[in-house]
C-alpha cells in the first residue's frame, strides 16, 4: 500500500503568502511581479508531481520551491525580451543598397500616380469596375449587382478599362 503523501490544500493555505512574497520579490526587479502567482502554482505542482521525501520544514521546501520557479521565469523572459547579445557583425552598417530600395519606392509610387491620373480617361462605369474590382479585390458578383450586370460582364469590363489604362500610360511615356 502506498503511503498517504502530504495534505497539499493545507500546506498551500499556511505557506502560500511566504512563497507569494519570496517569488514576488524575486520577480520584482524586472518588473514581472504579476507573475509571482504563477511561479507559486507551478511550484506547488511541480511538488505535488514529485514530493520530496525525510521533509524537515515543509514551509522552507515550498518558499524554496517557488523561489527557485520564479527564478526560472526570470531567466526565461529575460532570453525571450533581451534578444542575442550584439557582436562585431553589428559594429557595422548594414550592406544592403538603401539608396536603391529608396529609388524603387519612389519609382512604384511615380507609377501609382500616374495611373490613378489615367483614371480619369475611363467613362464611371468602367472606372467603378477598376477601383472597386482590380484595385480593391471585391467580389464581382457583388460589383455586377450593384451595376445590374453578370460577373461575366464585370471581367470583360475590367479586362478593357485595364486595356485603355494601359494604352494610356504608353502614351504619356512617349510624351
Amino acid at each position: 500500500m502506498k503511503p498517504a503523501g502530504p495534505d497539499w490544500p493545507a500546506l498551500y493555505a499556511n505557506h502560500r503568502q511566504s512563497m507569494y512574497r519570496v517569488a514576488a520579490r524575486v520577480l520584482r526587479e524586472a518588473g514581472l511581479e504579476g507573475q509571482a502567482g504563477d511561479a507559486v502554482q507551478d511550484a506547488m505542482i511541480s511538488l505535488m508531481k514529485s514530493p520530496p521525501t525525510d521533509v524537515v520544514s515543509w514551509e522552507a521546501v515550498l518558499v524554496v520551491a517557488a523561489k527557485r520557479r520564479a527564478v526560472d521565469f526570470l531567466r526565461s523572459a529575460l532570453v525571450r525580451h533581451a534578444g542575442p547579445e550584439l557582436g562585431e557583425r553589428h559594429d557595422y552598417a548594414d550592406e544592403r543598397n538603401e539608396i536603391g530600395e529608396a529609388e524603387d519606392a519612389m519609382d512604384r509610387q511615380a507609377q501609382s500616380a500616374r495611373a490613378w491620373d489615367a483614371l480619369s480617361i475611363l467613362d464611371p462605369r468602367h472606372r467603378m469596375v477598376a477601383q472597386e474590382y482590380v484595385a480593391k479585390g471585391r467580389p464581382r458578383a457583388e460589383i455586377a449587382s450593384e451595376l445590374g450586370v453578370s460577373p461575366a460582364r464585370v471581367s470583360q469590363i475590367a479586362a478593357k478599362a485595364i486595356e485603355q489604362l494601359r494604352l494610356e500610360l504608353m502614351r504619356e511615356e512617349t510624351k
